[in-house]
């Protein structure tokens, strides 16, 4: 069959670009509170919150890319900012501390959603026949800065006038939520101008390129997206599958699925998927193809490899990691392979963990057992042995 590559966001972590949830953030924060008169360095950008809270990954960029040579463009910052300046979700995402991945980020997007939906079911009265409500001593203050509502006190909020429906005295749930669609909807436009201005920057000025022998590599499918592989190692863009979009210095191109695995069967009744990402896929022209599974059970005439790189194998994922596994046992020669590349002890323990929440026991034992799951700590060398690892042929006609 083929090699085929899997990579989520630890392979441009690997090349040490600011793609963390908490980098983006960090930046974010800097272009909000200080203004750039003239084209900006990679220190006033990077040197200031930046670095406070990732010194490591601060100076591992400083070791691994010309940073001196750097510049962002001042225009393109300040557009930026002003995109930053009337985005409710930015507001909100700003002042929760306990996201530290995007998988914790798409986790508070629920969170958000089942809050709202807590807050419709959960109101005790309208009063003075305006759109006053009357709470318990929970204050909303999330729902403020999504621009929902107003706190007047601590028992007392006051629903913003557009969502309040006067002649049938309740609120307009379904505009609320068509409402935080679109300025989520700017939130990824922003996350996207963060990739194509500020980290696609970086890709030029590379010291020293892996040598990672990806031409022997038949497919490839990303979870990222950004063209890490084809800026870096000049992999050809027809053979990358975006499996969550792309970036697009056209905004309005771009395709990024960011969101939910599923809302709330009570939201469904507002149609309010755009916060899915299975509504996303279809939208954005993103549902793109994965590993072909067969029906039933066949003697393949030669190995498949799955190559796994920076991905954390989370549940968000879950049915694109379970067709793997489906590959595996469709193959009655036992031949097919998984390899799984972790950086450290930890992150092969959370791997593992997160790897078992989603396959059974029984199945993760056995395939590991019968080394058709291995994990491979990710380095160079490593990566080269697995590359050049020969497929097995056999000439069994079945």
């Amino acid at each position: 069959m083929s090699k085929i590559l899997i990579t989520g966001n630890g392979f441009d972590l690997f090349h040490h670009l600011p793609t963390k949830y908490n980098h983006f953030i960090s930046i974010m924060k800097t272009i909000e509170k200080f203004e750039f008169k003239k084209e900006v360095s990679f220190t006033d950008l990077f040197g200031r919150f930046f670095k406070d809270n990732f010194p490591k990954d601060f100076d591992l960029i400083i070791e691994n890319y010309d940073v001196e040579k750097i510049e962002f463009d001042n225009s393109k910052i300040k557009r930026l900012e002003e995109l930053l300046q009337k985005n409710p979700w930015y507001e909100y995402f700003k002042t929760v501390l306990e996201i530290e991945t995007w998988i914790d980020f798409e986790s508070e997007i629920e969170v958000v959603l089942n809050r709202l939906n807590y807050f419709r079911n959960n109101i005790n009265t309208l009063y003075l026949k305006e759109n006053f409500i009357e709470v318990s001593s929970d204050t909303y203050y999330d729902l403020e800065l999504l621009g929902v509502i107003k706190i007047i006190s601590n028992r007392i909020i006051k629903l913003q006038d557009r969502y309040f429906n006067k002649r049938k005295f309740s609120i307009e749930m379904k505009l609320i939520l068509e409402d935080l669609s679109k300025s989520f909807e700017d939130f990824i436009i922003i996350f996207n101008r963060y990739l194509v201005d500020i980290v696609s920057v970086f890709y030029p000025f590379l010291k020293q390129k892996i040598l990672i022998p990806f031409h022997l590599i038949d497919e490839i499918y990303t979870f990222n997206y950004t063209p890490t592989l084809e800026n870096i190692y000049g992999v050809d863009e027809s053979k990358v599958i975006y499996l969550h979009g792309e970036i697009n210095d056209d905004s309005y191109k771009q395709n990024l699925v960011l969101g939910v695995s599923d809302i709330l069967d009570e939201l469904k009744q507002y149609k309010s998927y755009s916060f899915t990402k299975y509504y996303q896929k279809i939208k954005k022209n993103s549902n793109n193809k994965y590993v072909s599974i067969p029906l039933k059970k066949v003697a393949y005439h030669e190995e498949t490899f799955f190559y796994v790189i920076g991905h954390s194998l989370d549940m968000s994922d879950k049915e694109y990691i379970v067709a793997l596994f489906e590959f595996l046992e469709h193959d009655i020669l036992n031949k097919s392979k998984i390899y799984i590349f972790y950086y450290n002890d930890i992150d092969k323990d959370c791997k593992i963990r997160n790897l078992l929440s989603i396959q059974k026991e029984e199945v993760v034992s056995r395939l590991h057992r019968e080394n058709r799951l291995c994990f491979v700590e990710l380095n160079t060398e490593n990566l080269d042995i697995e590359f050049n690892k020969e497929l097995y042929k056999h000439n069994v006609v079945f």
